[in-house]
């Protein structure tokens, strides 16, 4: 896990500093670093070696470098700023720090360095940040360079207006200043209407002016350095200083005094200012900070990815072997057999029900997702969900009411992704069954809130007296893993995906989502979601499979997995069905065309096979000019359960989808409702 995080610093900060010769990264509390980037045209590679010397912390390599390349005057200061301890009091402070210096090599020549370091992972035991070095000869020499024209321009007075226009090219703004009089006269203003500087005038009055169109946040370092009184003593050893700082419509501003004249005691008394537009700079620096940030919270995600995923997965598992570890140990004691094999069901569906979260919430993360309009009746699928939802509540003691009196539905033939809705259904009041305790009580509702001429807009409600959540949880509730305390992933088993699927499915129907809820009290989810009108000659009404029997029925059943085929084998048995078997899509094309007409009574079919998949195998039966090919039940069998999937098996022809692992009751009850459907086509 912690290499991942590695790895995906080092991919990001390869692809963010391709200008740095060198970068490292350095654990601060101890001192061991690691070299991620090392230019041949660096000096530090003549320490560093080709064979790439590790020395025994970076206190030491600093020292080494600062030996052969910074001059005497300097190496104290170099070594200083760059010990782990002055790095790390730095960046307690701040996300980033840099530093200038200028190294001799050894032939002689001189180079300016900058050095940027930003905090990386920190925690109580480590302190990592990113330490990159940067060729910065171009710039120093270039500022350098003006500074030196723009002095002697103004102390010899010598400049040619051709000059200084060059110069003023570099700055938004130029000016001289009259320190002891207070007292500035406008040298150059190539940006009159946003400065909005007057062309003379008293500096102190110029200075509140220019104040009043600065950020709240930067005005007081502003009128600090803008101070004339202590101008003199700051700059008493200094050839110029400079200030940062943004305005409030959000530019960012250089400004820059230098030194223009002293008296004889070397006092300051006149110095020149200069203005330089910084914006794109700085929005350069804020985007790289601001994906630092964000390879940061994707590292944070995807450890607690991990975290939870071992935790969730283990107990299920852990809850698994333990069981079977206990009936071996009573195998005569029919009471303990069945309870281990209860508890082992029981942890089997909730690590599928995991491992379906994790593969849709991937699916829908990918935006793979199927964009399939299907006509449906809006009752039978409200019908269905609250049928399974209310048996589901009564194992829990709860009361699951459908509150008929709000469902104002004029429109019930629609047009959409019916999949997708139920499974959105699904989540909102699995989780209300979830965080309700027993006696309780669960609303459910939909109503039409909108129609127009072709699409009308439906509410979906869900109201519980559950648990409830802190309304500063409420706004994190569509974040994945979410769950408001780490308690709540021991007492209620789940995901923490639930309504992160919720939020992307919802976004998917173009519809809205909306939670209101109260710790303690209770929860109500609300759901826009707009549907096109229906035809209702296109959607069959299923009919009654009360007086279906499946006494004497014959089945093909095409599964390519040894295991899978037994158990499907058995279930269909166990209920009175004759069962024939293909091995793959092929085979059971091949059977049933080989067969007469009614020989076959149901068709179920394995998606995922050899020679020919389960969808490709349906389109052929289908197809076939033969008087039992187009209304026979086809069954899909997969062990993809993605909305997607559901709807291709719709597609290809198939009648339903089921997912596994197989549930016999569910299977029974699809093959009569499928035979029943049959009976009233034909």
């Amino acid at each position: 896990m912690k290499n991942n995080k590695h790895d995906d610093e080092r991919y990001i900060w390869e692809k963010l500093a391709q200008e740095y010769v060198s970068l490292y990264k350095i654990d601060l509390n101890s001192g061991k670093y690691e070299v991620l980037r090392l230019s041949d045209r660096t000096n530090a590679i003549k320490i560093v070696g080709n064979a790439g010397n590790i020395f025994e912390n970076f206190d030491v390599f600093a020292g080494k470098y600062a030996e052969a390349f910074i001059t005497p005057d300097d190496r104290a200061e170099f070594v200083k700023w760059f010990s782990c301890k002055n790095m790390k009091r730095l960046l307690s402070r701040n996300e980033k720090i840099t530093y200038h210096y200028q190294s001799v090599s050894d032939n002689g020549e001189e180079s300016y360095y900058e050095a940027y370091a930003v905090k990386g992972y920190v925690d109580d035991e480590a302190f990592d940040i990113f330490l990159g070095f940067r060729n910065i000869d171009s710039i120093v020499y270039k500022e350098k360079a003006i500074q030196e024209q723009l002095q002697n321009a103004l102390d010899e007075a010598r400049l040619s207006n051709e000059i200084i226009s060059a110069i003023a090219k570099t700055y938004q703004y130029i000016s001289r200043i009259d320190i002891q009089a207070d007292y500035f006269e406008e040298i150059s203003n190539r940006d009159e209407m946003r400065l909005g500087l007057k062309k003379e005038g008293r500096v102190s009055v110029s200075t509140r002016q220019v104040c009043n169109n600065i950020a709240d946040e930067y005005r007081d370092a502003y009128l600090k350095f803008a101070d004339l009184s202590t101008l003199p003593e700051r700059m008493k050893n200094e050839a110029t200083i400079m200030l940062e700082y943004r305005m409030k419509n959000g530019d960012w501003h250089k400004l820059r005094f230098i030194e223009k004249k002293r008296d004889e005691t070397g006092k300051l008394t006149h110095v020149i200012c200069v203005v330089r537009s910084i914006s794109d700079t700085k929005k350069t620096e804020q985007r790289l900070m601001y994906q630092v940030a964000e390879a940061k919270r994707d590292a944070a995600l995807k450890t607690r990815f991990l975290s939870n995923m071992s935790h969730d997965i283990r107990t299920p598992m852990n809850g698994i072997m333990g069981m079977i570890d206990v009936a071996n140990k009573y195998p005569d004691d029919m009471d303990i057999q069945q309870k281990c094999r209860d508890q082992i069901m029981k942890s089997s569906k909730y690590l599928v029900s995991l491992v379906n979260d994790i593969l849709e919430m991937n699916k829908l993360e990918a935006g793979d997702l199927v964009d399939q309009e299907i006509s449906f009746d809006l009752t039978e699928l409200l019908s269905r969900a609250n049928r399974e939802k209310q048996t589901q509540a009564e194992e829990k003691n709860i009361e699951y009411i459908v509150d008929w009196n709000r469902a104002e539905l004029k429109h019930t033939y629609l047009e959409g992704n019916p999949v997708y809705l139920e499974r959105l259904l699904t989540i909102i009041s699995n989780n209300a069954i979830k965080f309700t305790p027993d006696g309780g009580k669960i609303h459910v509702w939909c109503k039409e809130q909108y129609a127009g001429e072709q699409i009308a807009v439906y509410q979906f409600g869900c109201s519980d007296n559950g648990i409830g959540m802190s309304e500063e949880f409420v706004e994190h509730a569509f974040d994945m893993f979410s769950q408001e305390n780490e308690t709540s992933r021991s007492t209620y088993e789940g995901s923490g995906l639930g309504l992160a699927i919720a939020k992307k499915i919802i976004d998917k129907l173009g519809g809205t989502i909306n939670i209101e809820s109260q710790k303690g009290i209770g929860t109500t989810v609300k759901m826009t979601v707009p549907f096109k009108f229906g035809n209702q000659d296109e959607i069959f009404t299923k009919r009654s499979d009360d007086n279906v029997s499946l006494e004497g029925k014959r089945v093909l059943l095409a599964e390519d997995n040894d295991i899978n085929m037994e158990i499907a084998r058995f279930m269909l048995e166990n209920n009175g069905i004759a069962v024939e078997e293909a091995k793959d899509g092929l085979e059971a094309v091949k059977m049933f065309a080989g067969s007469q007409p009614g020989y076959y009574d149901a068709v179920f079919m394995d998606i995922m096979m050899p020679n020919l998949n389960g969808w490709d195998a349906a389109r052929k039966i289908r197809s076939m000019k033969r008087t039992d090919a187009g209304n026979i039940p086809i069954i899909a069998m997969s062990a993809n359960t993605f909305a997607e999937d559901i709807i291709n098996s719709r597609i290809s022809g198939m009648n339903e989808h089921l997912t596994k692992p197989l549930d016999e009751a569910k299977l029974i009850e699809t093959l009569k409702a499928s035979l029943a459907d049959m009976q009233t086509e034909s």
